[in-house]
């Protein structure tokens, strides 16, 4: 197995029913390792709906030397499918391309290695299951273009393809960064795009319910239709879902409205990115995930 070339973010989510450093509860959420899939790269004649650069670079621009952004070059050796890049030829000669989330075989290949980690796993014990891949959505690609939408929707069926042929599960999980309209327009998008992907054998499910996950409640930067939500989360529920949220690292002594909204979850999903670093700085960490578990137990969520 070749280094993996694609970024997954670690998600860390907390139920009641989760058991720190304990063996997780029936499911496919609770307990377990899910890594973010964002699955937004695409590239100029990649023959997608866009058939342009998109998340390389700030614009449709082709990438080149100190215009880019991304941090680090990915591994594109097992890809069939790659585009020519304005930067210079690589060290060993080859020409500098990168990939796109438009084609099949590249998230193919990234369910793969995480099929293959797992694999992995009992020989290295400190290695860690990948059991389950959030797949994101956003604003942009949900209601306010539909061509974006399109190029969304062809990576989701992707991930769907890669998760059943390799086994990792995957749910879906919208961002509301910048959506204002968030709580009407996921309602249309689930019964319209999402609902026919939790049908997959490779859809994750919590307590016999398929999941999903909400992300951005309660960042000062994100949108505070609180009724919105309360009514959105509601909603989801009654159509069989389990529903996660990705909520702000201080969810617990907030004491906003806001409050509501994290105790309607059924999980909650914390943003931990930048709190800490190294083994030291997540053994100090614990004890803050310690607090927001036993303040999930006494409301009884999980």
């Amino acid at each position: 197995m070749k280094v993996p070339s694609v970024i997954l973010v670690l998600i860390v989510c907390l139920s009641a029913a989760t058991p720190l450093l304990a063996s997780s509860a029936a499911g496919d959420v609770v307990g377990k390792l899910t890594v973010g899939y964002q699955g937004w790269f695409a590239a100029k004649g990649d023959n997608s709906p866009r058939n342009s650069w998109i998340h390389w670079v700030d614009n449709s621009d082709h990438p080149y030397k100190d215009h880019q952004k991304f941090d680090v070059w990915p591994d594109t050796r097992e890809y069939t499918h790659t585009y020519q890049t304005g930067y210079a030829n690589l060290g060993n000669g080859q020409p500098a391309k990168l990939f796109s989330s438009w084609d099949k075989q590249t998230v193919d290949t990234h369910f793969k290695w995480m099929h293959e980690v797992n694999i992995l796993v009992p020989i290295y014990p400190k290695m860690n299951n990948i059991d389950t891949a959030a797949l994101q959505r956003f604003a942009g690609g949900v209601k306010s273009d539909p061509v974006y939408r399109k190029l969304l929707n062809g990576v989701a069926d992707n991930v769907r393809a890669g998760a059943e042929a390799h086994g990792p599960k995957f749910y879906v999980m919208w961002d509301i960064s910048g959506w204002n309209n968030f709580a009407t327009e996921i309602i249309e998008d689930y019964d319209n795009n999402v609902k026919s992907l939790t049908t997959s054998k490779a859809y994750a499910h919590q307590n016999g319910k398929p999941v999903v996950c909400i992300w951005g409640f309660g960042f000062n930067d994100r949108p505070q239709n609180i009724t919105g939500a309360l009514a959105l989360i509601e909603h989801l529920k009654q159509q069989g879902l389990y529903v996660v949220g990705g909520v702000q690292t201080q969810w617990r002594t907030d004491t906003t409205a806001w409050k509501d909204v994290y105790l309607k979850l059924d999980m909650l999903q914390p943003w931990a990115v930048g709190r800490f670093g190294g083994v030291k700085g997540a053994q100090d960490y614990k004890p803050t995930l310690e607090a927001d578990h036993n303040t999930l137990k006494q409301h009884n969520i999980g």
